[in-house]
């Protein structure tokens, strides 16, 4: 399998992790979502990454899709719980943090990360000054949320929630963006614990 995709995104590194949870063997190809080549829309009308390109030339978009479809095609070990409500929030916790989660995190995570290591250009430091209120009101709203003991997000254990989660922290450790551990202490928490798992340390050292 190919993903293509940049690795500093989140969701090409979220893919990244599925598959190294899973010991799915891939190979990583560089694909910059700008401009929308006739080559990236043709892969994904949408003109966005990572793609997924199967061995048999197929392509499929998008890393919730990519994500449901290497679970159904290697079901063990299994990213989503054995009950129907328990997959119903494991796919709720990865719809938010690839949403509202990930909206409050990207400015700062391309100003400080993309900007200077994939452009070659200096961050706008008023961007991130916008933004980091922003990420506080929703890191607040997060903190309340997760359990008291750092470990996997729902009790079925280690998941999809967790990869999509542990995607966005990587942005933050990746901006240099340290979590205010006197206002945040369980997200602290958890992002020393999932960011330490191997399959996040593999696909973060090919960002080293």
């Amino acid at each position: 399998m190919i993903i293509h995709g940049g690795t500093p995104s989140p969701f090409s590194r979220k893919v990244a992790v599925a598959c190294q949870e899973k010991g799915i063997s891939y190979e990583t190809r560089e694909l910059v979502p700008f401009p929308k080549t006739a080559e990236l829309l043709a892969m994904n009308p949408i003109g966005k990454i990572p793609i997924l390109e199967v061995a048999d030339g197929q392509f499929l978009p998008d890393s919730s899709v990519i994500c449901a479809y290497l679970e159904r095609i290697h079901p063990e070990p299994s990213l989503l719980p054995g009950d129907a409500l328990s997959v119903g929030k494991a796919l709720f916790i990865e719809e938010y943090c690839d949403t509202k989660l990930n909206d409050a995190i990207s400015p700062i995570f391309f100003q400080r990360f993309v900007r200077p290591n994939v452009f070659q250009q200096e961050p706008d430091a008023t961007v991130v000054d916008a933004a980091l209120p922003v990420l506080g009101e929703v890191l607040d709203q997060v903190e309340g949320l997760i359990p008291d003991a750092a470990g996997p997000l729902l009790e079925a254990g280690f998941g999809i929630g967790d990869v999509a989660f542990g995607a966005q922290l990587g942005s933050l450790m990746l901006a240099r963006q340290e979590l205010d551990a006197a206002r945040w202490p369980k997200i602290s928490a958890y992002a020393r614990w999932v960011l330490s798992r191997a399959s996040f340390e593999k696909v973060h050292a090919a960002l080293a």
